[in-house]
């Protein structure tokens, strides 16, 4: 669904602070960096022969695969790294049909990009066999070519903002700085084209660019619904503070099963720095989350804020990447406290520590009830008016639920408020005392 803007911003100005605070350090989760090499040794020299690692790579397809029906391709079956955890793992390469080629018209012929991916291998089954399967820590490098006689399908030329030569691009989990991506990265290159693949001198520091970074936690399932409701107050009043659009979704993802999820540019209207650029923050959950047992992490939701790309200006350099997390973190940890998730509530796994996470100071933005305040009291219905009278955000979810739903009976209640059921009885029996809701029927139904 997405909101549009409000005609007439609300400034929150006058009620936003901020004040420090310590929570759990949220996890980095998955993080892209990109590089260019100035690496072309024959400026003269067409098509494949200009002594780059793109070149060297379409050589190696050639040589070792030649055809596309023939991949994944195993290139390394025994990749050992100091970066791996333990197991059995393989680099595989796969191609795909890139966005700039040669010639025009019918004569247009695209050039193929490359994608070294890492996987590992699983158990031998009854045959000997072993099947490779995506790792949890991950690894995808695309090498993709910069030459300037390259152009769209449209004719138009391909932009080389950084000259001629390869383009990388490597896609990672579970890396907390881009130094460490890039290491991951050059020792792939290196274990399948050779030692001398990648020559730092060839790289050029301004390139050395973020397109994608994540932070995250993992939470009790209990407290699933209090973070949806969190999350759904925050689409609201960016929604009421306007100047943005604002996504929210809830759908079920190839990933699993996506709660809620919330994209904006004006996250400053709830008191963070501003940033330019649209930060997603999400719940969701793992796939058949709901057949694995409490004790499996698995069972368990993740709340997570995440950066992808800019739509005006350049992405952030590398060196940029501690503001990014911060902001990232900031947000995860703020709407952790919002929605009463404490250091308790975090749920251990692989590779973030849940409970036993080092602490972390950050600047809580402050000022949330009186915006929520002002929102509800904004809307000017004597529902909420009220749900004004109350000194907690009990009654404006139990209204907004009944609201959203045309009726609501208490299970619904107490599934998306989070709220005990004698607290929900109580509120609405006390509003069906004032006349602003009514009972009906076994069970009973709120309206």
């Amino acid at each position: 669904m997405s909101v549009d803007a409000a005609d007439d911003p609300v400034q929150f100005d006058d009620v936003t602070g901020s004040e420090s605070d310590t929570f759990p350090k949220p996890r980095a989760h998955g993080a892209a960096v990109m590089n260019h090499l100035a690496d072309v040794d024959d400026s003269t020299a067409q098509g494949s022969d200009r002594g780059t690692l793109y070149d060297r790579s379409l050589a190696y397809w050639r040589e070792h695969i030649g055809d596309r029906d023939l991949e994944p391709h195993v290139a390394v079956d025994d990749f050992e790294v100091d970066w791996l955890p333990p197991g059995d793992y393989a680099l595989v390469l796969t191609s795909s049909r890139w966005k700039a080629g040669t010639g025009r018209g019918d004569d247009y012929r695209s050039y193929y990009e490359q994608h070294l991916k890492l996987r590992e291998w699983g158990p031998e089954d009854d045959d000997g066999e072993r099947e490779l399967r995506k790792p949890a820590l991950a690894l995808h490098v695309e090498i993709m070519p910069q030459f300037r006689d390259m152009v769209y399908k449209s004719g138009d030329p391909l932009e080389c903002p950084y000259g001629e030569g390869t383009r990388l691009l490597a896609w990672t989990t579970w890396a907390e700085d881009p130094f460490e991506i890039e290491r991951r990265m050059y020792d792939a290159l290196r274990a399948v084209y050779g030692t001398d693949a990648v020559d730092l001198d060839d790289r050029v520091d301004d390139a050395r660019r973020v397109p994608k970074a994540e932070a995250h936690i993992r939470f009790a399932i209990g407290k699933k619904n209090a973070a949806v409701e969190t999350l759904e107050q925050s689409k609201q009043l960016i929604d009421w503070g306007g100047e943005s659009e604002i996504d929210a979704h809830q759908r079920r993802q190839q990933e699993g099963w996506l709660e809620a999820l919330v994209e904006s540019d004006r996250w400053h209207l709830l008191g963070f720095d501003p940033q330019r650029y649209s930060t997603e923050v999400k719940i969701y959950q793992a796939n058949q989350w709901h057949k694995k047992p409490k004790t499996d992490p698995f069972h368990h939701p993740k709340l997570e804020a995440s950066y992808a790309g800019v739509d005006r200006g350049e992405l952030p350099h590398v060196s940029e990447w501690d503001d990014v997390l911060e902001h990232l973190r900031t947000v995860v940890a703020t709407h952790a406290r919002w929605a009463g998730i404490d250091r308790s509530d975090l749920v251990a796994d692989d590779f973030f520590d849940g409970p036993e996470s080092a602490p972390w100071e950050f600047e809580r933005p402050t000022g949330r009830r009186n915006m929520l305040r002002q929102r509800y009291e904004d809307l000017a219905t004597d529902i909420y008016r009220e749900a004004l009278k109350e000194s907690t955000t009990a009654v404006y979810d139990i209204l907004r639920v009944i609201a959203e739903h045309d009726g609501a009976n208490y299970d619904t209640l107490v599934e998306r408020t989070g709220l005990a059921r004698s607290t929900v009885r109580y509120h609405v029996r006390r509003l069906a005392e004032t006349g602003v809701v009514s009972r009906e029927g076994n069970p009973v139904m709120v309206f």
